[in-house]
């Protein structure tokens, strides 16, 4: 299985409703997707969102990631969050929350904020 987690922040309040309708989209596009085994969604608070996906294999993930709702959320995000993050892996089993936040921080040299977990 190949996990895909990412991490955003939005830029401010008046960027709010173009994230929420951006992950409404996708979130729809991803419940059709073919090779995806498990979704998720979480937040640390009102900026900071982040998505969980686990799809059979990389090919799968790709199909999703570069077409539809999700590729147009893509051309945007930048406009509308200023920290977006990324990383994937291949595991066995559907990593915990607190694997995936683990993850993420390591790749980009952090530490994971303990009230966050």
């Amino acid at each position: 299985m190949l996990i895909s987690v990412t991490r955003m922040r939005v830029k401010g309040m008046w960027m709010l409703p173009f994230f929420i309708y951006h992950i409404v989209r996708s979130t729809k596009q991803l419940k059709m997707a073919a090779g995806l085994l498990h979704s998720d969604l979480t937040r640390d608070n009102w900026r900071v969102g982040w998505t969980m996906s686990v799809w059979e294999n990389k090919d799968r993930m790709l199909e999703y990631r570069n077409h539809g709702n999700h590729a147009e959320a893509m051309r945007i995000a930048r406009r509308i969050g200023d920290e977006l993050e990324a990383v994937h892996w291949d595991a066995e089993t559907i990593p915990s929350w607190e694997e995936a936040k683990i993850r993420l921080h390591q790749k980009y040299g952090r530490e994971l904020d303990q009230n966050k977990r």
